[in-house]
C-alpha cells in the first residue's frame, strides 16, 4: 500500500477505536486490545468458545508481549491465558467499553508493543486482499492513497474477508463513486457511524484525485465543513476529539487550542479563514493534500 496509508492508519484509527492496552471485550463479546485488535477466534458472538477456538485465541494472545501490572515482568502463557479466560467469561459486560474490564485484567502492553502489533495486523490484511481476493482488489497497490485507507478501514472493522459484491464490482472497475456509496457496513451505531462517513469521504476524493489527475500517494483531507476540520485537527494532533460533525464545546475548545498554538484569534470558530488556511498549511507541510480550503 501506500507509504502515505501507512503513516496515517494509526492516527486515523486511535480516535475511532481508542488506544487500550488490556484485554477487553467488543461490543460483540469478542476479546481484543490495542486500536481495535481481536485476539479471539470464536466463530459465533457473544459467546463462549470451543476448546479448539480457545486454544487458537490463546495462540493470538500469546503472539503479544503481555506485562505483569505493577512489576512489569512478562507474563507467562498461564498467565495470559488467565487474563484471556476471565475477560472471556463476563461477556455480560461487553456493551460497557473497556474501562468496564480494567478491574478483570492483570496484563498491559506497552505503547510500542500495540504499534507493532497494528501495523502486522494491517499487513496481514493488505495479504488477504492481494493474495486471496485478486479478482477484485488486484488493482489494490495502483490504486489512490485514499481509496486504498478506505478499504483497509472496511477490513480493520469487518475482517479482509467480507464481502459485499456491489462494493467489489466498484472498485474493480476504480468506480470510486460506486465504492462511496456501497461502502455502508452494519451495526451503524457508536463510531462505526464515524468510520463509515469517513470512509464513503475516502473514496470520493479517490475519485477526485484521479479525475484531477494528482499524486496518487498523497492522502486527501478536507477542511470545508465542521467534519474535515475536526479530522484536520486530530490529523495535527489536537486530542481527544470526536469527528461527530457537530460544532459542539469540545470542536471550538480545540480550535481555540490550535488558533492559541499559532498566534490566532481564538474566536473557536471552525470556519475562520485565517485558521482554515493554518490548518491547510500545516496538514500540506505534512505531506497531506487539502481539498475545500
Amino acid at each position: 500500500m501506500q507509504q502515505s496509508v501507512r503513516d496515517y492508519w494509526i492516527t486515523f484509527n486511535d480516535p475511532l477505536e481508542g488506544r487500550v492496552n488490556i484485554m477487553y471485550l467488543d461490543v460483540k463479546g469478542y476479546v481484543s486490545t490495542g486500536i481495535g485488535n481481536k485476539i479471539d477466534e470464536t466463530a459465533r458472538d457473544n459467546f463462549a468458545p470451543t476448546a479448539q477456538e480457545r486454544e487458537k485465541s490463546l495462540a493470538a494472545a500469546s503472539s503479544l508481549r503481555w506485562l505483569v501490572n505493577d512489576v512489569d515482568t512478562v507474563a507467562t502463557p498461564e498467565e495470559i491465558a488467565e487474563d484471556w479466560d476471565r475477560v472471556k467469561s463476563h461477556l455480560e459486560l461487553a456493551s460497557q467499553g473497556h474501562g468496564a474490564f480494567r478491574p478483570h485484567t492483570r496484563l498491559h502492553l506497552e505503547d510500542n508493543e500495540i504499534d507493532r502489533h497494528v501495523f502486522a495486523k494491517l499487513d496481514e490484511m493488505e495479504c488477504v486482499l492481494l493474495e486471496q481476493r485478486g479478482e477484485h482488489f488486484g488493482g489494490f497497490v495502483s490504486w489512490p492513497a485514499n481509496a486504498q485507507l478506505a478499504t483497509m478501514s472496511m477490513c480493520w472493522a469487518t475482517g479482509p474477508k467480507f464481502r459485499f459484491p456491489k462494493f467489489q464490482e466498484h472498485v474493480k472497475a476504480r468506480s470510486w463513486v460506486g465504492a462511496a456509496d456501497e461502502c455502508h457496513f452494519t451495526p451503524d451505531v457508536g463510531t462505526i457511524i464515524i468510520r463509515n462517513k469517513l470512509d464513503r469521504a475516502h473514496f470520493l476524493f479517490a475519485r477526485d484525485v484521479e479525475d484531477q489527475g494528482l499524486p496518487m500517494d498523497q492522502i486527501v483531507l478536507g477542511v470545508s465543513d465542521v467534519f474535515g476540520v475536526q479530522g484536520a485537527l486530530l490529523a495535527l494532533g489536537f486530542k481527544p476529539l470526536s469527528q461527530d460533525g457537530v460544532d459542539g464545546p469540545c470542536t471550538q475548545g480545540k480550535v481555540k487550542e490550535f488558533q492559541t498554538a499559532n498566534g490566532l484569534a481564538e474566536n473557536g470558530a471552525f470556519d475562520d479563514p485565517d485558521t482554515v488556511y493554518a490548518l491547510t498549511s500545516q496538514l500540506t507541510g505534512r505531506g497531506f493534500r487539502v481539498f475545500g480550503a
